[in-house]
């Protein structure tokens, strides 16, 4: 007999992806299912870099600290190309990442450890389910109801997979993020029986680049292969190089190797291959072949190992789904819509971004904060990510693969210009830092002339207020001082991914009495009852999403020993349950044992007249304006959630 399971969500595919999707719908409370044909988790090998922004990401759901103290922070790139006798020289030595893009720098930590802490984050809820050992056997869209996102319309037949059934052969690229197939613990065994059914009203599929649910939506991925083929080892080396411990590229006449540091004394070497080099390894699958060729390339260097914890090869695939949205219930995210070399180190990271962007907007649909309609946003902000994505490896790929016919872009020994902007852009713009979503139903425009589909909001943000934040992109983070007991952190810290949107008012000189007056008169306004503030958080909507909709900090630059908590208006300092709650006011000032402190309002570029900016659950700005443009707020706020246009009470 057919059983049937209903939940809010699907997910195919366990993998970093996955996973990201899922502790969005473990933290806002979302009935979830994820499946997965393998038995286990990732143990070794596959994507291990990290960049900046989604350590940022990991840290906002609190899982950064465990993850940065066991990864190797890559500080440096060293470039190295060979002499006319025969040698290598050093050419540069650089910064791996300009300093000040975030509080952190590109990691390497293996993807198995990554997938163990995000499934301890989600399985810790109960209205997570994880199903391992299971496979999807047949799709159906209810088309009748699909528009009713309160419908279950998407039906799913499972299939429980033979526990032999894990050992295919690996995907092409190492980096390849989503759902892989290697040895690892395990976790929930599939369901009992065949034929068990979930009918679901969102589907994702996280699984990867071979995706059986972009298949059964007659998608592609469109795009290049090539015959370059890359070996990769993961090893522990014994050798007199000196830059070992760096992140270093070499080429020679004998072909191109770069090497990252790793974890644990371990580093990763990827290395090109000549054909008949590949061959054999393929034939025989012995990583002493890679490391012969490895040898090669390093002379007069040498270089050996006693432990080989991983190997595979890879050939370059530059392929990309042009849709990856449908119906705005089923998604592709990850490998499932990108594929390219791992020579970027972006794999895992942009499909983990994928899925940070998509979870909270499918969770806050059904929890009725946001209209349906938003969810178009992820196609609109996601896919030019992929497609920049792939110009960049394809940048990159040109400068790396020297033993491919005809490329004249990467000659023995030299570094182009452009393969030397490629390798800056990969670890700064390129790494997610400085993604900048263009306007639309969740991005406010910046200016009046713009053109704007009726389902946007006719406010617009005025970025003169602060001249150094950009409407669209994530929010720096910088130190910031708590008010009342004068703790440092920064400012991303306060603004964890809850679902919650947070509005952070940079009240200037507060201690000036006209500037006081102007905070104050935006505080009143927020706090009416007919407020769009107090619409979207009445106890009722709150208890019944489980978190507030919308949070309310100020910051602001005064002499903080001048100000006291208690002159300032009430929604700056709200009583719970358990007193008075005083981490919504903070300073923009030095801090005792920091010496970033103060430098808030500068570094922004807000004037004294201060503004307010409008963060989306993801920490990307939405809405920027003046103090006094509470109008423009509750515009922008009615045009994407439902619950601030109903009616108050009398």
């Amino acid at each position: 007999m057919e059983d049937t399971v209903r939940t809010d969500v699907l997910i195919v595919g366990a993998g970093p992806a996955g996973l990201m999707a899922a502790a969005w719908m473990a933290q806002m409370g979302v009935k979830t299912i994820i499946i997965d044909q393998r038995s286990q988790q990732t143990r070794c090998g596959r994507a291990d870099g990290l960049e900046s922004r989604t350590l940022e990401i990991l840290d906002s759901f609190g899982l950064a600290d465990k993850v940065w103290a066991q990864a190797n922070h890559t500080m440096e790139i060293a470039l190295w190309g060979d002499t006319e006798d025969g040698g290598l020289q050093r050419q540069s030595v650089t910064a791996n990442a300009k300093p000040g893009w975030s509080r952190f720098q590109e990691s390497t930590l293996s993807q198995g450890q990554i997938e163990e802490y995000l499934m301890e984050y989600v399985q810790a809820q109960r209205h997570i389910e994880v199903k391992r050992e299971t496979t999807p056997t047949s799709f159906e869209i209810d088309h009748e109801t699909i528009d009713d996102h309160d419908a279950f319309s998407i039906r799913v037949n499972l299939e429980n997979v033979p526990s032999n059934s894990n050992s295919e052969t690996p995907p092409d690229s190492p980096e390849s993020s989503d759902s892989g197939l290697s040895n690892a613990l395990s976790y929930d065994s599939g369901y009992a029986g065949m034929g068990k059914t979930v009918e679901a009203k969102y589907i994702l599929g996280c699984d990867g680049a071979h995706s059986w649910l972009r298949k059964q939506l007659g998608l592609s991925l469109e795009g290049e292969s090539y015959d370059d083929s890359w070996g990769v080892v993961d090893i522990i080396p014994l050798t007199d190089f000196p830059d070992i411990r760096k992140r270093f590229i070499i080429k020679s006449k004998h072909g191109t190797l770069m090497t990252i540091p790793r974890e644990r004394k371990l580093v990763r070497i990827y290395v090109e291959l000549p054909p008949d080099v590949a061959d054999r390894y393929r034939a025989e699958s012995d990583p002493g072949i890679l490391m012969e060729q490895v040898a090669i390339i390093m002379q007069p260097y040498t270089i050996s190992t006693r432990h080989v914890e991983w190997s595979t090869i890879y050939t370059i695939n530059q392929r990309i789904c042009r849709k990856i949205g449908i119906h705005n219930r089923v998604f592709l995210a990850g490998d499932a819509i990108h594929t390219h070399s791992p020579n970027a180190g972006q794999g895992m990271n942009v499909s983990m971004q994928d899925t940070f962007n998509l979870g909270w907007k499918i969770a806050s649909v059904i929890k009725g904060v946001l209209h349906p309609r938003i969810l178009g946003t992820y196609q609109q902000e996601r896919l030019p990510i992929a497609e920049r994505l792939i110009a960049l490896d394809r940048r990159i790929c040109k400068g790396m693969c020297s033993l491919r016919n005809g490329n004249q872009g990467a000659k023995h020994g030299s570094f182009d210009e452009d393969h030397k902007r490629a390798l800056r852009e990969e670890n700064s713009s390129m790494s997610g830092l400085a993604v900048n979503y263009h306007p639309n139903s969740l991005v406010t425009s910046t200016t009046s002339d713009t053109p704007v589909p009726k389902d946007v909001a006719d406010c617009i943000s005025r970025p003169f207020v602060a001249t150094n934040l950009q409407v669209g992109m994530r929010f720096p983070s910088v130190i910031i001082v708590n008010q009342s007991d004068s703790q440092a952190c920064h400012l991303q810290q306060i603004i964890p991914s809850t679902g919650q949107w947070n509005l952070i008012i940079f009240g200037g000189d507060i201690a000036r009495a006209g500037q006081k007056r102007r905070v104050e008169g935006l505080a009143d306004a927020l706090d009416s009852p007919y407020s769009v503030f107090q619409k979207l958080n009445n106890p009722a909507s709150v208890a019944r999403r489980g978190f507030p909709a919308l949070g309310v900090y100020l910051v602001h630059c005064a002499d903080r020993l001048n100000i006291e908590l208690n002159d300032l208006p009430m929604i700056f300092r709200p009583w719970t349950t358990e007193g008075v709650d005083y981490s919504r006011v903070w300073a923009d000032c030095e801090a005792y044992h920091y010496a970033d402190g103060g430098k808030l309002y500068s570094s922004f570029g807000i004037g004294d007249k201060g503004c307010m900016a409008l963060l989306r659950p993801d920490q990307h700005l939405a809405f920027l304006s003046d103090i006094d443009d509470t109008g423009g707020l509750e515009r922008f706020l009615q045009s994407v959630m439902p619950e601030a246009t109903h009616k108050s009470p009398e």
